[in-house]
């Protein structure tokens, strides 16, 4: 695929991303639940991911259930987890502010890899880590008088970022090898029993026989733009612009997401939040941003 084709296929991918904030708050709106929501959408994920796998390389697939211990702990601590907290921060804050939270994970997944690995941070790491905590607490209003967002909000905005952080660190190191739609196909697979344990645990429903016909639309988006189409897109541009690049231009995920909720769900940032919004941005492209120079073609990239 030519560069220029990777580069469009990468913005549309991160606009696909976008959507799923709003999607999730126009669900909200017709009674959906976050517990039973997720639990769904990664169910009927698993499903075409699966066939979509069968149909390009049987074999990858079946050799990947090898690894369902590191998929379950990744499911667990990891993207379940972060997937829980990022749809229940939807009830206590805006899409935008969310989607900006979300995006403070790669200077943590620096700090992270500083405190576990032991990797050293570059200037660029420091650099990155910080804007993106600059720009976070404009974001919330620390610095303002008349915040608008709960404390709840941020702190499970900032467990969404830190969950994402710890699903890409262990997808490195225990499944690196593996090819990402083979990872996330099981991953999506567990969470989804593990979110169904928990839901039905904390006394929730999973049938679905009152869901109006718009609350079906809503989560066959969800799985279908920002989960499935994502993902896929991603990965097929990575192959041109390689995983830094790639997850540089991913970077505009966050603003597709405050242009879509200003539009659907008339959501309005100050100009303070804005200017905090464009300082995680470039706290994420000085945390990707590398010298040029071969890359990993199984490196793993934000989704």
């Amino acid at each position: 695929m030519d560069r220029r084709v990777s580069l469009i296929v990468v913005i549309v991918s991160a606009a696909c991303f976008g959507t799923l904030a709003i999607f999730t708050n126009l669900a909200y709106a017709e009674g959906a639940r976050p517990l039973p929501m997720l639990t769904w959408r990664f169910a009927i994920v698993t499903a075409l991911m699966a066939a979509y796998q069968l149909t390009r390389d049987r074999r990858k697939l079946v050799e990947g259930a090898r690894d369902m211990k590191a998929y379950a702990l990744m499911s667990v601590t990891g993207y379940g987890a972060a997937s829980i907290c990022y749809f229940y921060a939807l009830k206590f804050a805006s899409a935008s502010v969310v989607a900006v939270l979300l995006y403070t994970y790669p200077a943590m997944v620096a700090l992270l890899s500083w405190v576990m690995y032991r990797e050293p941070l570059t200037r660029n790491h420091l650099l990155a880590i910080a804007l993106t905590f600059t720009g976070c607490a404009l974001v919330v209003g620390l610095f303002t008088s008349d915040a608008s967002v709960t404390l709840p909000g941020v702190l499970l905005g900032l467990g969404a970022a830190l969950g994402y952080s710890v699903f890409n660190m262990l997808s490195h190191t225990l499944v690196g090898k593996r090819p990402r739609i083979v990872v996330m196909t099981y991953t999506f697979g567990l969470s989804a029993i593990a979110l169904s344990i928990v839901t039905l645990a904390s006394g929730e429903s999973l049938s679905v026989s009152a869901w109006s016909g718009r609350m079906w639309v809503l989560l066959g988006l969800i799985v279908l733009i920002p989960t499935f189409a994502a993902v896929v897109l991603y990965l097929r541009g990575i192959r041109a612009l390689g995983p830094s690049q790639a997850a540089i231009v991913s970077t505009t995920e966050p603003l597709f997401t405050i242009a879509l909720a200003a539009v659907f769900l008339q959501e309005r940032l100050t100009l303070v939040q804005l200017a905090g919004a464009a300082l995680v941005v470039a706290g994420v492209v000085a945390a990707e941003w590398r010298a040029p120079g071969p890359v990993a073609a199984d490196e793993f990239a934000p989704v």
